[in-house]
């Protein structure tokens, strides 16, 4: 099989056995990779009710077919395991060097069990693989990825959990590249309760591929014409990188004000501070991801100051770091910004949920539910940036009121208790990503039904309405929809949800579907696996892998119509000041029952009909899904 290296690591933390899987090209042409395969095998392997920080709990870094090879931003790794902040499947996509280094080290993937009776680290190279001793990165703020490749050679790259990890914070990410961050599910904090500090991975180990020619003259030729053309999207991502969207966001109503409450236009006119042109002043140079001809990283430098920021962790903040602590919590402080990624970065923490759960704490604050007496002496008020990097930083150490905060918004609404808990956003216990459904409807739909609640990044119309801003959504008949055409929604959003699957399987970036020709995926897989690739192909497999994460959670007793309700204020609009979102209130009920209907899953129960299953070759999950037809 190309694409592949066809080896899987698996890895029993509790005994020390480490074992070397072959899964056949069965598997790998029925779920590609990254959390297709992922899922199948969790669903195979881990029994519902597991205790997503006990031993029984697996935890997988994965790689796609893409990985590794020259596609477009063929870079991407994802994290996945069951998510200890919302008791569901839960997954978390990275770039930057961990992933192809994943695969030049012998292997497409590495599974951990069990929990190490110490703190350890893996070390792959070549093939072979050992657990070492990892007490001295332990707790003590020593960066362990520049010690370990100081250690181990230049060539290793290292994916790592810091301080919000080992102290097993809900928000905790897994990290690599010293601030490139698999951020949401809460996974940092899994493999915290592992005991694993780090995976370090190296090797010269070529990824296979059918047709390199190919594939290269592809690659190469896209990208001039994408440069030649002048396209916009490519234009602001190698300039300004997501940062580029900030203050725009902000002014259109895309980006969430305010704790969700507010309007950017009235409530946070200080968008630009935190935005493009405000931060490449304190830029040092430009970072990208592996093989990555986008470039839409930097590095940044606070060089004196109080918020002075410390080399290594610089890097330039994302727009959902932009609007989580920015629009969100109105600081519109630039090198304050720039020391709250820092910080996060450094204790590997997600940003998103950072900067939600402390809006949740301003609000009580401003309303009188906590004073300072409850904080610590914190005055937590809209834009005071000292107060915000402060808590930050407990957050990240589980000290002062930063231990209230540090597992997200929900929890703390019931570590707070009185009537804190309607004024925290979140979607089964994840904070909403940055795009609000008022702008962008097709969000509410994926915060809502998407096995990772509150997930931004998995396609569907959503995805399409923020990026183009148009009314009508720019696809061809039947799927030109109207995108405040709740009731018709459904078609789109499941063609366009199937094909990022595929996208996120296959180990690409999202930004590539803005940037790359619109056949990208399918020449780009049929030029490195040898198999043939269409549009059809990529929406059958997109949604078997969609349906088995949703199998996943049914699985766990989890229905998303009875337990994962979007809060009424991401979708309410009629009390809205400004931006494109004013006025209008979401119908989530409409577009979700247009989306099961086209799927052939129960409107009440989501559970897919026995057609559907059969008809994506899961006739396996007929058995757990439907057993009174296995029965009869």
């Amino acid at each position: 099989m190309y694409g592949v290296i066809g080896k899987l690591l698996w890895v029993d933390l509790t005994s020390g056995e480490i074992t070397v899987e072959s899964p056949g090209d069965e598997l790998y042409r029925d779920y590609v990779g990254g959390y297709g395969i992922g899922v199948r095998l969790l669903y195979d392997r881990m029994p519902a009710g597991v205790d997503p920080m006990g031993p029984d709990a697996i935890l997988g870094l994965t790689t796609g077919p893409l990985t590794g090879t020259r596609a477009i931003t063929g870079n991407r790794f994802t994290v996945i395991g069951k998510s200890p902040k919302t008791g569901t499947w839960g997954d978390a996509n990275c770039g930057g060097n961990f992933g192809p280094a994943l695969k030049f080290s012998g292997y497409d993937a590495i599974y951990f069990r069990g929990i190490s009776p110490k703190p350890v680290y893996l070390y792959v190279r070549d093939g072979k693989a050992e657990i070492r001793d990892a007490a001295p990165y332990w707790g003590n703020g020593v960066d362990v990825e520049v010690e370990l490749i100081k250690e181990l050679g230049d060539d290793v790259k290292v994916a790592w959990i810091g301080r919000a990890g080992e102290n097993k914070n809900l928000m905790a990410s897994v990290m690599n590249d010293l601030g490139r961050a698999a951020a949401r599910s809460g996974l940092g904090a899994v493999m915290g309760s592992k005991n694993l500090k780090a995976v370090a991975v190296a090797g010269t180990q070529k990824v296979p591929v059918a047709d390199e020619a190919g594939l290269n003259a592809y690659v190469t030729e896209s990208m001039r014409a994408a440069k030649a053309e002048n396209s916009p999207a490519y234009q602001l991502f190698t300039t300004f990188g997501t940062s580029g969207l900030a203050s725009a966001c902000a002014m259109n109503g895309d980006s969430p004000v305010k704790n969700w409450a507010g309007s950017g236009e009235v409530d946070f006119p200080g968008a630009s501070k935190v935005s493009d042109v405000a931060l490449d002043k304190y830029r040092v140079r430009r970072a990208g991801c592996w093989h990555c001809a986008i470039t839409c990283g930097a590095y940044l430098s606070v060089p004196d100051g109080p918020y002075a920021t410390a080399g290594a962790y610089e890097h330039r903040p994302e727009y959902e770091t932009l609007a989580a602590f920015g629009s969100m919590l109105l600081m519109d402080d630039t090198e304050a910004m720039l020391k709250v990624n820092e910080l996060c970065n450094r204790a590997g923490m997600d940003t998103i949920a950072a900067g939600s759960t402390i809006a949740f704490a301003i609000e009580c604050f401003e309303r009188g539910i906590i004073n300072a007496e409850d904080t610590g002496g914190l005055e937590l008020r809209w834009g005071n940036a000292p107060a915000i990097v402060e808590v930050t930083r407990q957050m990240a150490e589980r000290t002062g009121f930063g231990a209230i905060l540090a597992d997200g918004a929900k929890k703390a609404a019931e570590r707070i208790g009185k009537d804190s808990a309607q004024y925290a956003i979140h979607v089964k216990g994840e904070e909403p990503g940055m795009h609000d459904p008022r702008y962008s409807p097709g969000m509410a739909l994926n915060f809502h039904l998407d096995p990772t609640p509150g997930r931004h990044t998995t396609g569907g119309t959503g995805e399409l309405e923020f990026f183009t801003g148009l009314d009508v959504l720019p696809l061809p008949a039947p799927l030109n929809v109207h995108k405040r055409d709740y009731a018709n929604k459904g078609l789109p959003h499941r063609v366009l949800l199937n094909d990022r699957q595929l996208m996120n399987s296959a180990g690409v970036c999202i930004f590539s579907a803005f940037i790359a020709p619109q056949d990208a995926l399918v020449r780009e897989l049929t030029f490195v696996t040898g198999e043939p690739w269409d549009i059809g192909r990529v929406q059958v497999t997109g949604e078997r892998i969609q349906t088995l994460r949703h199998a996943f959670n049914l699985r766990e007793g989890i229905n998303p119509v009875r337990d994962c309700p979007v809060p009424q204020r991401c979708l309410d609009g009629t009390e809205l000041k400004s931006g494109l979102g004013k006025g209008y209130v979401v119908d989530l009920d409409a577009m979700r029952d247009s989306y099961l209907s086209v799927v052939g899953w129960d409107k009440e129960t989501t559970v897919p009909s026995v057609e559907s299953l059969r008809a994506l070759g899961l006739d396996d999950l007929v058995k757990d899904l439907h057993p009174q037809t296995v029965e009869s």
